[in-house]
């Protein structure tokens, strides 16, 4: 991976839980068109997100 790469996944940590779903879901709609992204693929990758953030979601309810 690139230093900017590196960069890039450095900023997105450091986002909010709020702002890292946005810009997760801006990243992943992109990406739908990236030809060697198999739609299935698109797709896992998408439901481990959203399974992610639920649980990330559902650990903090109880603070």
């Amino acid at each position: 991976m690139s230093t900017t790469g590196r960069d890039l996944l450095a900023a997105f940590d450091a986002l909010d839980p709020v702002e890292k779903q946005q810009v997760a879901v801006e990243i992943l709609r992109r990406s739908a068109g990236v030809d060697d992204l198999t739609e299935k693929a698109f797709d896992e990758l998408a439901d481990e997100l959203f399974r992610a953030y639920d649980d990330e979601e559902a650990a903090g309810a109880g603070d």
